[in-house]
């Protein structure tokens, strides 16, 4: 398509929706070539669309369009404010996910917010900056024939997209291991007195060695502060702000559509021997028209590991049973897509009665929040710029061994040396995502121990034809031979509960009484009772209290073989000409710590690969 002009007036996001939207209708069920055309369609401007879209739109002799089901992320003060991130969950920018009833969690339904938004979900998460364990990418390339993707090649892409600022009140690192000259802004922001003074000595009370920084090659076993993406102004960045700047937007080659959702992929399969994706169908509304545009080079899904599944399902690219069952015309058979789906499963936080003033809980009360919000918005800096993770601690789980507890786990880590449990200590109730209170109301810490390496393994399906309707989400939850993923979990309750009892908390908590009192403890973890917890009690616990801590992955995995996985190590789809990958979906397997800075590298990475893999072809048609 050729060059517009744009609308100085309009912003740009929603802009390229309305000329979109006054293209033809879909009139048949063949592409034709005559339609609206870009170089590269790009589906979701989340933590990947927004990285790919940025870099490949740096050529000035291709055009990218991106579209995004979710609005504009630049006039939600919700996506600024690092502390009221929680407050986007059940909005119009949140997906609002539910899974179907788990029967290892007590038969609930569990909730799982997703950004619906650009940024996707690096505009609405807890903002940690994570390089996750070396072993994890080793793995990824040794074990799962991923070539390329191992920690050696993906970290120059780390350290060329960070823009690490020190923060002189916080320890002195290697600077070797940041980088200074990207676009995404880290560092350390807000860091409670309670989380510096209480929980990092605590853990060191508990063997848990500190650790200046998690994200070097040595990985990230110890007790930290987070490094976040929180920038110099105290506010969040995330991969749009970072990738999708006003700058970038402004590239007369690329053109970001909010509100449309992508309804399928269209394919040439008469004129190609492998169906070949040529573009894209969407809609504006439920109701409304479909409309289509086509891409010359290639079409780049990026929805996440619920929506991409989804994506190719509606496209017919899945397991054929599922398709028939819906009526979908099979394109490509391939039985892993929406399988191999997992997730970072939590258990409700270790929570203990804080004195006063100690937390940050007060900030929930609007008036009381006054002072902090004019102090943000004056200066960047104070609680409401705290990440609510302030710091961890990750750990093995066979290191630990409790001798009222009758479980052991098996090492199921990275390479044998990765941690496979995480405990974040945050100074606030962050009980099923913030939603429910402490029980008198009033303030507490958390310790939230996190299983980072699960066995149990789910799927994504979807519920009809319509895009509309939401896809069927099943991670099936401690559902693995041996209960593996109960036993981690039950050991790093237990580690929880030795923290938190730890003589470094004493001058911030409420005195402990001698008999057993529910308000000392959140149930059901009084102070007289912890050492004859039963294995039983605390699983009953965990299963009637657990919750997602947001990082599905693996839902079109990566690998060599179609037989196993959706996509090839450069994130083709198998036996699919023009269709890529790009999102926490094809993880072949699940990291120990958080996604968004692997995700953002990995994109990167696939943008040069795109560049690379186009230079070779336009040499080889030139030569012709």
């Amino acid at each position: 398509m050729g060059r517009r002009h744009r609308n100085p007036l309009s912003n740009p996001l929603h802009y390229a929706t309305a000329q979109l939207a006054s293209g033809p209708p879909i009139t048949c069920a063949a592409a034709q070539r005559g339609l609206a055309n870009y170089d590269y369609v790009i589906v979701g401007a989340g933590a990947a669309g927004c990285v790919l879209a940025s870099k490949l739109s740096e050529d000035t002799n291709v055009s990218v369009l991106v579209l995004e089901a979710g609005g504009d992320n630049t006039k939600v003060l919700e996506t600024k404010v690092p502390l009221m991130f929680s407050k986007l969950f059940h909005t119009q920018h949140d997906w609002d996910y539910y899974t179907v009833e788990q029967p290892g969690l007590a038969s609930r339904q569990l909730y799982w917010p997703r950004g619906r938004i650009i940024g996707g979900s690096s505009s609405m998460n807890a903002m940690m900056y994570h390089h996750c364990s070396k072993s994890d990418f080793d793995e990824w390339a040794s074990t799962y024939g991923c070539v390329g993707w191992s920690y050696d090649e993906l970290a120059p892409y780390f350290r060329s997209m960070e823009r690490f600022t020190a923060n002189p009140a916080r320890p002195a690192i290697d600077t070797q291991y940041r980088g200074s000259l990207g676009k995404w802004e880290t560092g350390y922001s807000w860091l409670t007195e309670v989380v510096e003074e209480g929980f990092l000595s605590a853990c060191q009370d508990a063997n848990i060695p500190a650790i200046a920084d998690v994200n070097t090659p040595q990985g990230s076993l110890g007790s930290t502060r987070f490094q976040t993406f929180i920038d110099r102004k105290g506010q969040r960045s995330s991969l749009a702000t970072a990738f999708l700047s006003p700058d970038v937007l402004q590239r007369p080659n690329l053109y970001v559509a909010c509100h449309a959702r992508v309804t399928r992929v269209l394919f040439d399969r008469l004129t190609t021997k492998e169906p070949t994706a040529i573009g894209v169908e969407f809609q504006i509304q439920r109701s409304g028209k479909r409309f289509q545009v086509h891409a010359r080079r290639e079409v780049l899904l990026c929805g996440g590991a619920v929506n991409t599944p989804q994506t190719l399902l509606l496209s017919g690219i899945g397991p054929t049973a599922e398709l028939k069952k819906h009526g979908i015309p099979v394109v490509q058979e391939n039985e892993a897509v929406g399988r191999n789906l997992k997730d970072h499963l939590c258990t409700s936080p270790i929570v203990a009665k804080a004195k006063p003033g100690a937390t940050l809980d007060y900030l929930s009360n609007n008036l009381k929040a006054l002072p902090a919000l004019a102090r943000w918005m004056l200066t960047g800096g104070g609680p409401l710029s705290s990440n609510i993770g302030e710091a961890a601690a990750f750990i093995r789980s066979t290191d630990y061994h409790f001798p009222q507890s009758m479980r052991a786990p098996r090492d199921c880590t990275s390479g044998g040396v990765g941690p496979d449990l995480e405990l974040i200590g945050a100074p606030i109730a962050f009980i099923h995502h913030g939603e429910e209170k402490a029980n008198d109301g009033g303030g507490v810490f958390s310790i939230i121990p996190i299983a980072l390496r699960p066995q149990s393994h789910g799927t994504i399906t979807i519920q009809s034809r319509d895009v509309f309707d939401a896809p069927i989400i099943d991670p099936k939850y401690f559902s693995d031979e041996g209960e593996n993923d109960r036993n981690v979990l039950l050991v790093g309750t237990r580690v929880c509960l030795k923290i938190i009892r730890s003589p470094a908390f004493k001058k911030f908590f409420e005195p402990v009484p001698v008999n057993d009192d529910p308000t000392s403890y959140w149930w059901p973890f009084s102070s007289s009772n912890i050492d004859n917890i039963t294995d039983e009690q605390l699983i009953r616990f965990m299963e009637e209290k657990a919750f997602t801590l947001y990082h599905p992955v693996g839902s079109a995995r990566m690998g060599p073989s179609p037989a196993t996985s959706v996509v090839d190590p450069e994130c083709r789809v198998h036996g699919i000409k023009g269709l890529r990958v790009m999102d926490a979906s094809v993880f072949p397997e699940q990291i120990s710590g958080h996604p968004t800075a692997p995700i953002a590298a990995m994109a990167a990475k696939l943008s040069d690969m795109i560049k690379e893999s186009n230079t070779a072809a336009n040499l080889v048609r030139a030569n012709l």
